[in-house]
């Protein structure tokens, strides 16, 4: 009877150290996690002077400068923009050769009203090829190419966002693969480095592949997550995967100054779109962003 009362009191010892143990786990695991703290630090981000990024190069709308006609992201809308502001937001896409190139539509109808095709559907020499029938302003090029022309300005900024919807024309389920995502979060990462413009490179896009590799990686590219609304879930979220910061739809009503202060007290950075007329830009800048995306010149 007493070894079998001592095998009892043994089970039932090992069953307390094990539920213990476990609990102890678990605890640790869900205060490792980062979340948005409340009542953090409070630290004034006073006189905040926002970088302004010329959004497409030169806006959504086709400019003549100097009798020039220059179209938003091509090389002549990268250097425009580089030349009048404090960097360049570029849309970018890669073809199914493995480049990436400048390009914000979800396909090439604007180009061919009978192409079904997109950018990563089509082949490098198809893209060249078409370059070819197109004016030489319109001309697609490639991130290689900008991030050449960058080496030789003085610390600007190069934005670039990550497009993945497509037609279903071109891609079957509209969103394109994580596939698809690791390998430009990859490229991207190599021309930056082949070009030492780690540190101007700014990434935004609300595709996690592409942040959560890039962030794998490298500690020097930023990673921006993309939001349209919401704003105190994008941050919690960015907290938690340890993303640089937010690009924010500056329109939507989450967006305002107290929300930007949370996010700078987080050491968070954001960047906020799009001022399309003049008299955004007084609202934009009492926002206190560190970025702001513009077609108008400050």
């Amino acid at each position: 009877m007493k070894l079998k009362f001592f095998i009892m009191k043994l089970k039932f010892f090992i069953i307390v150290l094990i539920t213990s143990s476990i609990l102890s786990i678990l605890s640790c695991n869900n205060s490792s996690k980062p979340t948005i703290n409340k009542n953090p630090k409070i630290e004034k981000h006073v006189n905040v002077i926002p970088k302004i990024i010329a959004h497409r190069g030169t806006g959504s709308e086709i400019k003549i400068i100097n009798e020039d006609t220059i179209f938003e992201n091509t090389l002549a809308a990268v250097k425009y923009g580089f030349d009048n502001f404090d960097g360049v937001e570029s849309d970018i896409q890669m073809s199914k050769s493995g480049t990436i190139w400048l390009f914000h539509n979800d396909d090439l109808y604007c180009f061919d009203t009978l192409s079904p095709k997109c950018i990563p559907s089509s082949t490098d020499k198809e893209i060249i090829e078409l370059n070819t029938k197109l004016p030489y302003w319109r001309q697609l090029c490639t991130l290689e190419d900008v991030y050449k022309y960058q080496t030789t300005v003085d610390n600007k900024y190069l934005s670039l966002d990550v497009k993945g919807y497509f037609k279903t024309t071109c891609i079957k389920n509209r969103n394109i693969s994580d596939e698809y995502m690791h390998n430009i979060a990859k490229e991207i990462i190599r021309l930056a480095k082949k070009y030492n413009l780690e540190n101007n490179t700014l990434v935004e896009t609300d595709y996690k592949e592409v942040l959560n590799t890039i962030k794998n990686e490298t500690s020097t590219i930023e990673c921006y997550l993309l939001g349209y609304s919401n704003f105190t879930d994008k941050l919690n979220y960015a907290i938690e995967k340890r993303y640089d910061g937010l690009s924010f739809n500056m329109n939507d009503t989450s967006l305002n100054i107290k929300n930007i202060e949370l996010l700078h007290n987080h050491k968070l950075k954001i960047q906020i779109w799009t001022v399309n007329i003049a008299k955004k830009k007084n609202h934009a800048i009492g926002l206190q962003p560190d970025f702001i995306q513009s077609d108008v010149v400050f």
